[in-house]
């Protein structure tokens, strides 16, 4: 049933909790040289080849000489070097080396270009994105559901963590579910203010696929709900229904263009990608299997990505489960029921997607291939909480999973935000916890060292900022605080609980590894200044 709207700006100024998100996101700053982060890495390497040599290759002078890991493709135009992921991250992340370039010059070093990288293109799209999911469903549940529903996806998932990073993840998603917010926006309208938008939509859509080629199968719900909207339509409303699927289409049209013209410059054909050409033989062949690594869905794909206790999204985000049934119950309003049902086709895509790789997705937090789908559970969420305000033991439970989201993902973001599924199987007491009783703290903001780790004050106050915004869900009493203060610590036992988790033989050494590389511990960043760069003769062709 339709609820009535209430418009945002009756709520209280919201500045406190946005502080401690950025602060959450980007008060600690996990950075370990010795890794050579390989998708870190070669994207870096990009940016300043782009910005200073005006070229995509990254073997020369521009690269500064750094090793570029494992990541890349060898070009069959050119037989250069290029990294094998596309280059909507670079771009981004070439804004970063500006600005990076322009506050430190000479004295730059990679450790410093790293965070004003990771600025650009993780927290700074987990920031928007979260803004952008407030404003569109505020005005529906009111302040209390929809900011917790926000807070829980980019607190207690492994959103925290990917926008701690220069993945991609958290660009890919900014841009994939901003352009859906548009497309749904627009719809509502019925004045010509919205055929922009719906271009708008449509183009940051298809410019998610230049950041990350998954981003890609977002296209099929997204082609499907629009196509179902015009054949469910009145015959006299059919004709818009239709303009409108050709005005997203049509907008997204344009940064795909974008890309198979990097693709045909720099490997030969606008259906080339890196994958194809990559360096390590290994890579080249899990990612040749299928399409673009995808065969037919199994139950190891499935227990990998989704059940198992090192990277299984149930593990990292148990409250996805109450944002499922969210948005089934989203889907029941006839005014949310277009975009409930795009974002369960969405997460459908992204379940048969991860269900089916044939790799195993490297070092991560939680399924790193269902990152770009976790913000289609806010509308969920936004939902659901709305519905349990008089329901302690609902109360109970949803407290209680975001509360062990929030611990166990801040661990892994602020720590260790590179989990080696091959070497550990339960990563919480075999490698987080150890990490932050041993003392070990990483750098902060600017990558500025610390001798006071704030990580478990930081941790605290996320709990405690998602707890308020919470108590403006519930209904007031005393058994609706004391189920809420009950979540809570049952939230802290269940993470206690990882202590009864079985240990990967090699965990031990995993362990010692991680402590090996940590940073800071004497270490020297290394230094990125080019004073006396050598542009090439030759003209841009690539």
């Amino acid at each position: 049933m339709s609820r009535p709207a209430r418009s945002w700006l009756q709520w209280p100024a919201t500045g406190g909790v946005w502080v401690v998100l950025l602060l959450a996101l980007a008060l600690e700053f996990p950075y370990f040289e010795r890794t050579r982060n390989a998708n870190e890495r070669p994207r870096l390497m990009q940016a300043m080849a782009w910005v200073d040599a005006d070229e995509w290759a990254i073997d020369g002078v521009a690269a500064r000489g750094l090793d570029a890991g494992p990541d890349t493709a060898r070009s069959g135009v050119d037989g250069r070097l290029y990294p094998n992921k596309p280059p909507g991250t670079t771009i981004v992340a070439a804004a970063g080396y500006r600005v990076a370039r322009a506050l430190h010059g000479d004295a730059l070093d990679l450790r410093t270009l790293t965070f004003w990288a990771r600025v650009f293109a993780g927290v700074l799209p987990t920031l928007a994105l979260a803004w952008l999911l407030w404003r569109r469903h505020a005005p529906v549940f009111g302040f209390g559901p929809a900011m917790a529903a926000v807070l829980t996806w980019a607190l207690a998932t492994p959103a925290i963590a990917y926008g701690h990073l220069l993945y991609g993840h958290a660009l890919a998603a900014c841009a994939l579910h901003a352009g859906i917010l548009a497309i749904a926006w627009a719809r509502e309208r019925e004045d010509p203010r919205r055929w922009p938008w719906l271009l708008l939509g449509g183009a940051l859509a298809g410019a998610s696929i230049g950041v990350e080629y998954m981003a890609a199968f977002a296209g099929i719900p997204i082609g499907a709900v629009l196509l179902l909207a015009i054949v469910r339509a009145e015959p006299w409303q059919r004709r818009t229904r239709l303009l409108e699927a050709a005005a997203a289409l049509g907008g997204a049209v344009v940064p795909v263009a974008m890309l198979a013209t990097y693709h045909q410059r720099v490997f030969g054909s606008p259906w080339s990608t890196g994958y194809l050409h990559a360096t390590v033989a290994d890579f080249a062949a899990a990612h040749g299997q299928g399409l673009m690594g995808l065969t037919a869905p199994s139950w190891t794909s499935t227990h990998a990505q989704f059940f198992a206790v090192d990277a299984g999204l149930l593990w990292w985000a148990p409250a996805v489960v109450l944002g499922g049934w969210g948005l089934l119950m989203a889907g029941r309003d006839p005014a949310r029921r277009f975009e409930a049902q795009l974002h369960i086709g969405i997460i459908v895509v992204f379940v048969w997607m991860n269900a089916s790789l044939a790799f195993d997705g490297g070092w991560r937090v939680g399924p790193r291939y269902f990152a770009l789908a976790l913000p289609s559970f806010v509308l969920g969420w936004a939902e659901c909480y709305a519905q349990l305000r008089r329901s302690p033991p609902w109360i109970t439970i949803a407290v209680a999973l975001v509360t062990y989201g929030i611990v166990v993902d801040g661990l892994a973001a602020n720590l260790w935000p590179h989990i080696d599924v091959d070497n550990v199987d339960a990563p919480v007491p075999e490698l987080l916890l150890p990490l932050l009783e041993g003392g070990l703290r990483p750098w902060l903001a600017f990558g500025r060292a610390s001798t006071h780790d704030p990580l478990i004050g930081l941790l605290a106050l996320s709990v405690v900022t998602f707890a308020l915004v919470f108590a403006r869900v519930i209904e007031p009493g005393i058994r609706t605080w004391s189920s809420m203060l009950a979540g809570i610590v049952l939230g802290l036992a269940m993470v206690g609980a990882h202590g009864w988790l079985p240990r990967h033989p090699r965990g031990a050494r995993n362990l010692a590894y991680v402590e090996s590389v940590w940073e800071p511990k004497g270490a020297t960043a290394r230094s990125v200044a080019l004073p006396e760069l050598q542009r090439p003769a030759r003209p841009r062709t690539h």
